[in-house]
């Protein structure tokens, strides 16, 4: 019987406490995927989300020992992702929007090209769409779809109640729905 993925992070991040610099690699690797879409959906700048993930890195390896087994060490990497890319939002003089070179990762190889030109378009439609959500709600919806936090780390990131997170992935799906109902 294997370990569960949660005990081997737990174990990484007791490596990473006592200065493992490999563990600390490990355990980027087993979380960068899901880390780097949270950075650069908030960001939206590929190499902004790539140099936040090093930054992360750094601050994870200084402040390992200060983990408290509250949440999964998942979620406690995409609470800090998630923290220090909205400091460095808040730092900008203003937000850029996402240029054409931000465009979703490349789809399976797979699909036909009528079905990848389809899937294209609904990916830009859905990103523009994204953009277009006022700004709290489409950190929320990002915090939760791409970063996997429940309501109240999301509301501790955002400084709002869960409730009020909730009524702003409600509206922001909501939006997102009638957006899309001609694609659906």
């Amino acid at each position: 019987m294997g370990t569960a993925p949660q005990d081997l992070d737990y174990a990484l991040l007791r490596r990473v406490a006592k200065g493992e610099e490999a563990a600390l690699a490990e355990l980027f690797r087993r979380h960068q995927g899901r880390l780097y879409t949270v950075a650069y959906r908030l960001l939206r700048d590929p190499q902004e989300a790539e140099d936040a993930l090093q930054e992360v890195m750094l601050k994870v390896y200084q402040h390992a020992a200060s983990f408290e087994p509250k949440a999964t060490v998942a979620a406690w990497l995409s609470r800090i992702t998630a923290n220090h890319c909205l400091n460095r939002l808040r730092g900008r003089p203003s937000l850029e929007s996402l240029d054409e070179e931000g465009a979703p990762l490349a789809q399976d190889p797979g699909p036909t090209p009528l079905q990848a030109l389809e899937e294209a378009d609904l990916s830009r439609r859905l990103e523009e769409l994204l953009d277009a959500l006022p700004e709290n709600q489409r950190r929320a919806l990002v915090l939760k779809q791409f970063g996997g936090l429940t309501y109240a780390e999301i509301g501790e990131v955002l400084g709002v109640s869960a409730q009020a997170v909730d009524g702003l992935i409600k509206r922001a799906r909501q939006s997102l729905r009638k957006a899309l109902a001609d694609y659906l």
